[in-house]
């Protein structure tokens, strides 16, 4: 089982974090998410940030959909981690080995996730 900084550091690999594993409160799911509804909630969540002309939210939506499209199996694992200025939920394979997707917030700018 892979420790809670482990899964950090494969995250951090993947987006570039500006401070070390202490700097963060890191949550980690105890299930597990279906792919194809993830796939189905996130595609009405694109139509949405669409008509809210939101184009980074599209952007950030299609970016994660890509990751789970290309994704071959049922299950992921999700992982949030947070500060004071920063909110990102990480949707991971189920054996925590790679991240599949992301969607990131600035908790000031206002666009929620």
């Amino acid at each position: 089982m892979k420790t809670i900084e482990d899964i950090f550091n494969i995250i951090k690999k993947t987006i570039n974090l500006k401070d070390d594993f202490i700097e963060y409160e890191i949550r980690l799911s105890n299930g597990t998410f279906e792919r194809d509804h993830l796939i189905n909630i996130y595609n009405i969540r694109k139509g949405i940030a669409i008509r809210q002309e939101n184009h980074k939210r599209t952007e950030q939506i299609q970016h994660l959909l890509n990751g789970l499209e290309n994704y071959s199996e049922k299950f992921l694992k999700v992982a949030d981690i947070s500060n004071n200025n920063y909110f990102t939920m990480f949707y991971l394979s189920q054996d925590w080995n790679r991240v599949i997707g992301y969607l990131e917030n600035d908790i000031n700018d206002g666009t929620g996730i």
